[in-house]
């Protein structure tokens, strides 16, 4: 957040209800953000509950297995807004404000999201114990964990491609097809490999991983290009 805070600024290009409410001046802006936040929290709290039921309802009625549903279709729509406003930002050439908006959603889910689980679990429950889970909920923490550690190393050199992208995605969606839990440890072990294997291999996603962990920030050099303080674990002078 320090490091965050430092960061050049650039200021967005309003549109719409946001341009709308920005022209009122700062105080009406500043209830009316207030005001739309406290709506959206209230409308998910009466809508949650129902949401959930529903959905474990409709796999009882049709004979889809509730895990499936939980897991693939809830997250679908409860993130749909996050999707439709990177799209949006890609379609306008902003590929930067479009990742970053997905990245800190993923950041936030595994941050403060995870930390909640056991929290909420426990106020539940009505006692301070941990939250356990079973074997099937244990594949499926490792298998996204093994995803975002891949992810690391594919985005590490601050660049996306087309074949990295086919290649996210065909690992995606040939995980669905198979249900055998084994699978789902082949794929998290495959998903680790090929990252580490990025990272000791790839100079340029060697570089990236390392200027994660820099404390300097990479400099330009006098031709334009980009010029990293951090190789093989170590700062360059």
């Amino acid at each position: 957040m320090r490091a965050a805070s430092k960061a050049e600024h650039i200021e967005p290009e309003l549109e719409g209800p946001c341009k709308l409410i920005e022209s009122w001046g700062e105080v009406p802006r500043r209830f009316f953000t207030a005001l739309f936040y406290v709506f959206s929290g209230f409308t998910i709290f009466i809508a949650a509950e129902p949401f959930a039921e529903g959905l474990l309802a409709t796999g009882r009625t049709f004979g889809i297995e509730e895990f499936i549903l939980v897991q693939w279709l809830a997250p679908l729509a409860s993130e749909s807004p996050e999707f439709i406003v990177a799209i949006l930002f890609a379609l306008r050439l902003q590929p930067g404000v479009s990742m970053g908006a997905l990245l800190s959603s993923k950041v936030n889910q595994w941050t403060l999201l995870i930390g909640m689980l056991p929290v909420v679990y426990a106020i539940s429950a009505g006692h301070g114990g941990g939250m356990y889970m079973d074997t099937r909920q244990v594949e499926e923490v490792f298998l996204t964990a093994a995803q975002s550690l891949f992810a690391v190393a594919v985005l590490a050199n601050l660049s996306f491609s087309v074949l990295e992208a086919a290649v996210v995605f065909l690992l995606f969606s040939t995980q669905l097809f198979f249900t055998d839990p084994e699978f789902r440890f082949y794929y998290s072990i495959f998903y680790v490999v090929v990252a580490v294997g990025l990272m000791l291999l790839n100079g340029d996603t060697r570089d990236g991983v390392c200027r994660l962990f820099a404390r300097t920030p990479a400099t330009q050099s006098s031709s334009g290009a980009e010029t990293s303080h951090c190789i093989d674990g170590k700062e360059r002078d």
